[in-house]
């Protein structure tokens, strides 16, 4: 089993700062444009929001920017979920340059959320068990050694 990969995604020009690279907040666009497939195969799309009045919020983000793109360059978006409970779940992401090198790694929680409240709510059965089987389908993987790092100035 693999993590699983999004579809190629472009660096558009807009996204380019004035160092020539792309700005640091566009790697979180790109994370977050890259788990929209994986997250319609969970059922947690926008018709989930749009029929159940639930949906997900991203409680904790932390990016590892690794080595620079540039407009032109091709990137997919890796997703693997490490732990999955009740009402949220842990995951990991790298985007991966079309020639095989990782640009950057992301480590988040994202949290089921009953936008009534809005408060945090639990999955319903038929998700939960979406999540369950994603993570049981990941549960092979490697963890990368830094999931759950504090940072900190290397000296």
């Amino acid at each position: 089993m693999t993590a699983y990969l999004s579809d190629f995604m472009d660096i558009k020009p807009e996204w380019i700062d004035y160092n020539g690279h792309l700005n640091m907040a566009y790697y979180g666009v790109l994370f977050d444009q890259g788990v929209d497939q994986a997250f319609l195969e969970l059922g947690l799309g926008p018709d989930y929001r749009d029929g159940t009045g639930h949906t997900t919020y991203s409680a904790e983000f932390h990016i590892r920017y690794l080595r620079e793109l540039h407009l032109g360059d091709r990137v997919r978006a890796s997703f693997q979920i490490l732990d999955a409970g009740p009402k949220a779940f842990h995951f990991v992401q790298e985007l991966i340059h079309k020639d095989g090198w990782t640009a950057a790694t992301g480590e988040g929680i994202s949290l089921h959320i009953d936008q009534s409240g809005p408060k945090v709510a639990a999955y319903p059965a038929d998700i939960k068990s979406k999540l369950d089987a994603m993570t049981a389908a990941h549960a092979d993987l490697p963890v990368p050694e830094y999931i759950g790092k504090p940072m900190a100035i290397r000296r």
